[in-house]
């Protein structure tokens, strides 16, 4: 069996190198990604044991060993790129008001919340600076981009890249048709982008930029889906909200059901990176 396993890590492995040619994407990524099955993503980190988006719940999922961890980006008024989610700071911190009107001084000041409205922590917002060079050679990041303002996306892509860490970013995309655009600001750049159908997913692949598509439960071309897997194309698929909260009430079995019926999918964002891994932790030691 550990024979038959290890012929099928290599094959894998060779198919990314292949992609990695094909597409333009980062070879160490892709082998990086071929190396499991599936990858776990923590959304905003481990955001149910620690403040969302700060450096203690990426440390977390660093520790659980999850393979991504999502972070959302802003820019202060100032021009710092900082993690958060809201276009205000309201929700998440003891402070109030606009990020976009709020220096990186006056956002210094400001304590991270444990949950939406609830209890202070001792946790400041960071930097994108600083979790970058926290993340390199420990885990993969997939950047949420908030801003709506798009000539921070160039500020972004200068800072991965002086932090050499091109091999270890995804760049979320909502819109696919973005996919040139950014890809000429940095060819080293890993774009990924959401397919809202099968004719937007044709589209991306047939682009050759990017081989990772968000995809969602909408779709069901289950057969195109598995031999797309099977060539090397990795999808991500999210168990936010329901599937995720059903877990919690019925435990892992909610995950090994939406295993089996969406088997093509390599990559799982979830608020519970922790149940996730175990489960999947739990399927390989049998």
């Amino acid at each position: 069996m550990i024979h038959v396993l290890t012929i099928f890590r290599v094959l894998l492995i060779v198919s990314s190198v292949f992609f990695s040619i094909a597409y333009g994407q980062s070879g160490r990524l892709l082998t990086k990604l071929s190396e499991k099955e599936q990858h776990i993503a923590a959304h905003r980190g481990a955001h149910k044991e620690f403040p969302e988006n700060s450096i203690a719940s990426i440390l977390e999922a660093i520790r659980l060993g999850v393979s991504v961890v999502e972070i959302d980006i802003r820019s202060t008024k100032d021009d710092v790129l900082i993690l958060m989610h809201d276009g205000t700071v309201d929700r998440t911190t003891t402070g109030k008001g606009k990020v976009s009107q709020l220096t990186y001084a006056e956002i210094q000041t400001l304590y991270l919340r444990y949950t939406p409205e609830g209890a202070a922590s001792n946790c400041h917002i960071p930097t994108l600076k600083e979790v970058l060079r926290l993340c390199r050679g420990k885990i993969i990041l997939d950047i949420d981009f908030k801003e709506e303002n798009e000539k921070y996306v160039a500020k972004t892509f200068e800072l991965i890249a002086a932090e050499n860490m091109e091999d270890e970013v995804l760049f979320f995309l909502y819109d696919h048709r973005l996919i040139e655009k950014f890809y000429r600001l940095n060819p080293r750049v890993n774009l990924f982008p959401r397919a809202r159908s099968m004719k937007d997913l044709h589209e991306i692949l047939k682009s050759k930029w990017t081989s990772i598509v968000h995809i969602d439960e909408s779709f069901d071309n289950y057969n195109e889906l598995v031999k797309l897997k099977d060539q090397g194309v990795i999808l991500w698929m999210n168990t936010l909200g329901d599937t995720d909260e059903k877990a919690l009430r019925e435990g892992s079995a909610v995950y090994e059901i939406f295993l089996k019926k969406y088997p093509y999918v390599r990559i799982i964002q979830t608020d519970n990176p922790s149940l996730w891994k175990n489960m999947l932790s739990g399927m390989h030691r049998q």
